[in-house]
Parts: structure tokens; C-alpha cells; sequence
């Protein structure tokens, strides 16, 4: 047990360049792995009050990949299906009809970043 918890604090990020130039009130679908080999991981970055922000992509509630483009409203990442809503900061669903997506760590490198899958 005590190996799996050691491994959590190894855990390296992943380089995302260019993410950090993402301009305020933007959001912008990056793939990390292999869509069709179902090992992708699918992250909504944000840029919400300064902030780089980022939660997965897959909308909970039926599998659908949020929007590309600006935040709804100026500050909520959107499914396109049924029009949920979700806070970039906390990945919460601001109606109350579908789970929260998962929140990821973030890091701004300069015009980079670094996110922890």
C-alpha cells in the first residue's frame, strides 16, 4: 500500500505548450492519448479572472465533449447536448441536474503548462 501512495507523489505532469498564451474568457479541448484505443484523456482549458483552469472535457451526464471556444456567459464551459454549465474552477454543474466533471491541476509555465492527468 505504501508503494501506491509513493507513486501518487512521483507522478509527473504533462507539457501542454501554447496553453498558456489561452486568452481570458477561452476555452480550448486538448486529447491527451488515444481516442480510439480508449486511453484518452480529454481536458477543457480555461482562462477564467487571470486564472488557467482545467476539467475534463467529457461532459458526466451522457459522454458529450463540452465546447470549444468562449466561456458561456463569460464564465461556464458548456455541453453542447443538453446545455449544462460548469464551473472551470471547481468542474460543479451550476443547474444541479449532473455530477461535476473532474478538476485538474494546473500550472502556468510561462506561455506553457503543466497538468497533472
Amino acid at each position: 500500500m505504501f508503494k501506491k501512495i509513493a507513486a501518487l507523489f512521483r507522478r509527473r505532469p504533462a507539457l501542454v505548450t501554447g496553453a498558456g498564451k489561452l486568452a481570458e474568457g477561452e476555452t480550448r479541448i486538448v486529447t491527451f492519448g488515444d481516442v480510439l484505443a480508449g486511453t484518452a484523456t480529454q481536458v477543457a482549458f480555461s482562462r477564467l479572472d487571470g486564472e488557467l483552469l482545467a476539467i475534463d472535457a467529457i461532459c458526466p451526464h451522457q459522454g458529450v465533449l463540452m465546447s470549444d471556444g468562449p466561456l458561456h456567459e463569460g464564465k461556464y464551459v458548456l455541453c453542447p447536448m443538453h446545455l449544462y454549465r460548469f464551473d472551470p474552477k471547481s468542474g460543479k454543474e451550476q443547474g444541479g441536474q449532473c455530477r461535476g466533471a473532474r478538476p485538474f491541476k494546473v500550472r502556468q509555465v510561462g506561455d506553457d503548462a503543466e497538468i497533472w492527468l
